[in-house]
């Protein structure tokens, strides 16, 4: 437990429990080739804290959109960094609460986070909407002192796993451009996939560059690639929005 001792969650919270790969395989859709990825990639999953509103007393939060009845903080072992997003994806549908998921690898550290809403066809399952996830983080890492949940709100589960979000948001871009104090984390995630999308425009037109032939071709695709890496260099001068 001292090793999150960062998070700042009070020991009423602490569960740790192991969660054991049979409850995945057993109600979860997962295919052979899944069921093969937790096997060959997973050592252990533990359930580390539970916030609900008898042990942290911050009140849940459900409108028409979401039901946020508490927050879940697990922590997956893994041997090695193979299709993490894809057992993440698994690990928060068969769990299908809000969820501070840390995958540690030795002694690197990858944090999950995706906002869930309610499935319009099947009310009691829930849709995750986009994935957070950081790059692997060495223990020095200045995110853990931003991730204490005593800086954040406890208005609702809703509002602290919003400002968990977008601490992870805020941090991933700093991490590529300047940021100051006053950008948000929905300005943070629309600038860090507004890059994310000219980068991976500019990886397939030099895919394609590769293999044309043409002199004329190749003349439009050096052009355009020119002009998608200006708009790229602006964006990461820190003029975002």
């Amino acid at each position: 437990m001292d090793t999150y001792n960062f998070l700042n969650i009070p020991d009423s919270c602490f569960m740790g429990n192991t969660i054991y790969k049979k409850l995945f395989y057993e109600n979860a859709d997962m295919s052979t080739s899944d069921k093969s990825l937790f096997t060959d990639t997973i050592n252990k999953v533990t359930w580390l804290y539970c916030l609900k509103p008898e042990t942290i007393n911050i009140p849940a939060y459900r409108d028409e959109v979401r039901g946020y009845p508490e927050i879940e903080v697990i922590e997956v072992l893994v041997h090695k960094d193979y299709k993490l997003k894809r057992i993440a994806e698994i690990i928060m549908r068969t769990i299908p609460y809000p969820m501070l998921l840390i995958f540690k690898l030795e002694d690197k550290r990858q944090f999950y986070v995706a906002h869930q809403r309610t499935s319009q066809s099947d009310s009691s399952k829930n849709t995750i909407e986009e994935f957070i996830a950081t790059d692997w983080l060495d223990s020095d890492s200045t995110l853990f002192a931003k991730l204490n949940i005593k800086q954040m709100r406890f208005t609702n589960f809703y509002a602290l796993y919003s400002d968990i979000v977008d601490t992870i948001s805020i941090y991933n871009l700093s991490t590529i451009i300047p940021t100051d104090d006053n950008i948000t984390g929905a300005e943070a995630r629309e600038l860090s996939a507004k890059i994310e999308d000219i980068e991976q425009e500019i990886t397939s037109l030099r895919a394609r560059l590769k293999k044309e032939s043409q002199f004329n071709r190749k003349m439009e695709l050096n052009i355009e690639i020119k002009r998608l890496e200006q708009n790229r260099n602006k964006l990461l001068g820190g003029d975002a929005l």
